[in-house]
C-alpha cells in the first residue's frame, strides 16, 4: 500500500474514533471529489463496474442513515444542496465519502491476485474438530462446544474433558443404549474414550459409529478413514471393528486401521496383542509388527515398522517409498486442501518424516522440490501436474 492510501486509512481511523480535525475532514472531501480520477484507487475497475459499485455503495449508505433519508433520490438531491452550516448533512456527506474511499482502497487490494505463497500462508494444520451425532439425530459441533457434560442418555454421560477429547462413562446397569457417531472433517482430528475404556484416535476425514455403552457378548464399532485403537481388555466381550470389506476381531490390543482407500484395500497394522482379519473369503491372524492388507477378494500380510503406521497419532507424516499421489492426498486431508491432478501419474516416490505442525506454506515449498511434478495453488486448491 502506498503512502497516500495509508494516509487515507489513518484519517479514516481518526474519523471513526471521533478525533478527526477540520483540516483532515477537508482532505477527505478533496479526496472524495477526485477519487474517480485517481488511478491508484480504481485502476482495476472498468467504467461499468465503477457505476454499478458506486450505486450499490450509495444505496447501502443511504439505508443506514435513517428513515428520514431512506429515499435514494431524496438523499442524493439533498447531498448537492447542503447547507454548509448544517453539521448533520456534513456528517452524512462525510460518511458517504469515507465509505466510498474505503471501498475503493480495499476493493483494489481484494482484486489483486494473491500469490501462491500468500494463499498458502493462510492454510493451517489440522485442529481439534469433530461432529458428534447422537442417537436422536442431534448434532453437536465439538470444536464450538464448552468443556463439561454435553449430553446424558439415561445412565450414560458424554463429557468433553478438554479440546479434542470426548469421554463416555456408563454405570453397570444401562437400560437402553444409543448408536452415536463421531466424525472429523478434512483438517480435523479428535480423541474418544468409549464407555468400556477403549481409547480411540481419529485422523482427518474419519468417523467411528459405536453404541453409547456395550451390552451382550461383543463390542462392535464401524469406522471410515484412519483410526488408532487402544482396546480395553475384556476376554468375555471381544472387540470388533467393521470397515468396508473387512472385520477385525480383538480381545485387548493396540492397532491402527487405514481405510482411506477402502475401495481397493484397507491396511491394519498391529502394535501389540493379537487380532484376526476377515473378509468374504479368508481369515488371518496378525502378530505385532505385521500389517494386513485386505480387499474384497484378497488378503495379504507383510512385516512393517509400526512406528510409521501410527506416526500421524504422534504428530508426524512418515513416508517410506510412498508414491507422490498418496503423499499429496494425505497432505490434502490434513490441511483441508482440495487436490486436482492433471495428466498422468508419476512414478516418483518419497521417503521422509515431516512434522504435522508445519505450516502449509513450508509443505508447499517441499512439494516444489519434487522432480517429476509441478504444483500451483489456486485458492485452497492444489493443482498437480506431471513435468
Amino acid at each position: 500500500m502506498d503512502d497516500q492510501n495509508q494516509q487515507i486509512l489513518d484519517i479514516l481511523a481518526k474519523y471513526e474514533a471521533g478525533t478527526i480535525t477540520e483540516d483532515e475532514l477537508q482532505q477527505l472531501e478533496d479526496w472524495y471529489a477526485s477519487f474517480e480520477a485517481n488511478p491508484d484507487l480504481i485502476e482495476s475497475l472498468s467504467p461499468e463496474e465503477r457505476l454499478v459499485r458506486k450505486k450499490q455503495l450509495q444505496e447501502k449508505i443511504f439505508d443506514q442513515l435513517g428513515p428520514e433519508t431512506s429515499s435514494v433520490a431524496e438523499l442524493s438531491k439533498k447531498r448537492f444542496f447542503l447547507n454548509p452550516g448544517n453539521r448533520l448533512w456534513q456528517a452524512a456527506a462525510s460518511l458517504v465519502l469515507i465509505c466510498a474511499v474505503s471501498f475503493y482502497i480495499f476493493q483494489k487490494q481484494a482484486d489483486k491476485p494473491s500469490s501462491a505463497e500468500e494463499l498458502s500462508s493462510n492454510i493451517n494444520p489440522a485442529t481439534d474438530q469433530a461432529t458428534l451425532t447422537l442417537g436422536n439425530g442431534e448434532k453437536i459441533l465439538l470444536d464450538n462446544s464448552k468443556n463439561g457434560e454435553l449430553s446424558a442418555e439415561g445412565n450414560i454421560h458424554i463429557n468433553k474433558l478438554k479440546p479434542g477429547n470426548l469421554v463416555y462413562t456408563a454405570s453397570k446397569k444401562v437400560s437402553k443404549v444409543h448408536i452415536n457417531t463421531l466424525s472429523t472433517p478434512r483438517g480435523g482430528r479428535y480423541q474418544l474414550t468409549l464407555a468400556d475404556g477403549t481409547q480411540v484416535w481419529l485422523n482427518a476425514q474419519s468417523s467411528i459409529t459405536y453404541p453409547s455403552a456395550f451390552q451382550g457378548t461383543s463390542r462392535e464399532v464401524t469406522i471410515t478413514g484412519e483410526v488408532y485403537f487402544e482396546v480395553a481388555h475384556n476376554a468375555a466381550m471381544p472387540f470388533r471393528v467393521k470397515s468396508e470389506n473387512q472385520l477385525i476381531e480383538v480381545l485387548g490390543t493396540h492397532f491402527n486401521v487405514n481405510t482411506y482407500n477402502a475401495k481397493s484395500s484397507a491396511k491394519t497394522t498391529l502394535l501389540s496383542g493379537s487380532i484376526a482379519l476377515t473378509n468374504s473369503h479368508q481369515r488371518i491372524i496378525l502378530k505385532p509388527g505385521e500389517q494386513g492388507i485386505v480387499a474384497a477378494h484378497s488378503m495379504s500380510v507383510k512385516n512393517v515398522d509400526p512406528v510409521e503406521a501410527i506416526a500421524w497419532k504422534e504428530g508426524y507424516f512418515d513416508f517410506t517409498d510412498a508414491d507422490i499421489g498418496s503423499v499429496i492426498d494425505e497432505l490434502g486431508r490434513w490441511y483441508n486442501v482440495d487436490i486436482r491432478y492433471n495428466g498422468t501419474a508419476t512414478k516418483e516416490t518419497f521417503t521422509g518424516r515431516i512434522p504435522r505442525s508445519w505450516p502449509f506454506e513450508k509443505v508447499l515449498n517441499l512439494l516444489k522440490t519434487f522432480k517429476s511434478i509441478q504444483v500451483e495453488m489456486q485458492g485452497r486448491r492444489l493443482i498437480v501436474e506431471k513435468k
